[in-house]
Formats: C-alpha cells, sequence, structure tokens
C-alpha cells in the first residue's frame, strides 16, 4: 500500500487553473460566497493579485504537482493590523481527509509565529457543520450570527463569524491593558 505525499507550499502563478478547478466543485460553492460563473481568466486574474499582494497569504495543499486545497490569510491594515481573514476550501474528491486541518494548521504557525497576529476571523455557512467542527478544533468560537448573509441554492442562507484569539501573555494582560513595567531590569 502506497501512501500519497501532501505538500503544502505557497501559492503560485501557475496555481491558477487548479484553484479555478477547486472553487468550481459542488461542495465547495455550496459552502463559500463564490459564484459559478466566474471564469478562469477571472480566476487568473485573481490569483496574480493575491501573489502580489504583500497582504495576502494563500498555501496550497498539493498532491502530484496538483493544488487540491487552498486557505488564504488576509492581514488587515491600520488599526486592525492585528486581524486576519481566513477562507478555506479542499477539492471534493478530498475533503475528509485531513488537508483542510493540515490547511489550517499552517496557516495558524503563519499567524501565530510570523505575523504576530491576534484574532483571525473566518464565516462559515450555518449548515456547514463540517467547517464549523474544524475550526472549533482550533479555538475559534462563534461570535455571531449573520441572518441573510448569502443567497444560495434559490434560499437565503445565515452563516456564523467565527473567531480565535491568540494573545501574547507578554504583552497584553486580561484587560486588555498594555503590561505596567517598573523600570527595574530583571536580575
Amino acid at each position: 500500500m502506497s501512501q500519497t505525499r501532501i505538500t503544502i507550499r505557497p501559492l503560485r502563478l501557475t496555481d491558477a487553473h487548479h484553484v479555478y478547478e477547486i472553487m468550481h466543485m459542488p461542495n465547495v460553492l455550496w459552502g463559500l460566497s463564490v459564484l459559478p460563473s466566474t471564469t478562469a481568466d477571472a480566476w487568473s486574474t485573481i490569483v496574480e493579485q493575491w501573489v502580489a499582494d504583500e497582504h495576502m497569504h494563500v498555501f496550497v495543499a498539493e498532491i502530484q504537482e496538483k493544488a487540491i486545497g487552498i486557505i488564504c490569510v488576509r492581514v488587515r491594515t491600520g488599526r486592525e493590523s492585528h486581524v486576519g481573514d481566513v477562507t478555506l476550501a479542499v477539492h471534493d474528491k478530498h475533503q475528509r481527509q485531513g488537508i483542510g486541518k493540515m490547511l489550517l494548521i499552517t496557516a495558524l504557525d503563519l499567524a501565530d509565529n510570523w505575523l504576530n497576529l491576534v484574532r483571525l476571523e473566518l464565516a462559515v455557512y450555518t449548515d456547514n457543520e463540517q467547517a464549523i467542527r474544524l475550526c472549533q478544533q482550533f479555538d475559534f468560537a462563534i461570535e455571531g450570527r449573520k441572518h441573510y448573509d448569502a443567497f444560495r441554492g434559490g434560499a437565503y442562507i445565515d452563516s456564523y463569524m467565527l473567531a480565535r484569539l491568540h494573545i501574547a501573555t507578554n504583552s497584553i494582560n486580561a484587560t486588555n491593558e498594555p503590561k505596567e513595567t517598573t523600570g527595574e531590569t530583571p536580575q
């Protein structure tokens, strides 16, 4: 029995046709607010923009040189530069195989250990129990519900707003006030 090697790596311009395929899978279309009418050329442009944008951090899961999953972390700017927005999609043929989990682990490592993001947010349709469970495994909590958030399959659907806080204990205390310093040097 052979094992399939899955590689997680940054997005490349050459992944555009795979991203197009992923985003047009029935389960992905059902779970994200993308339209089935988005063309391959449009996805190529989107991928080009993502690669060029210093605030977008995109990874793909790859099997045999084909991207089969994608996760995006968009870092906000200004007074929200400590916040990242997450989007995740896995090709229908590769769902429920741990690929979403691998991608999310990669995004959390980037957010926590490289970008120093305090807050990650994502929206999940209320009927996407699989995605909700995955996020909750990594300390995302439901913070609210957006009623009539999207139109899908001929009806409006609500979504949950989920967030994960990762607060470094040496910079912020429980009241979100900066820690006081005594001016003394530790011995």
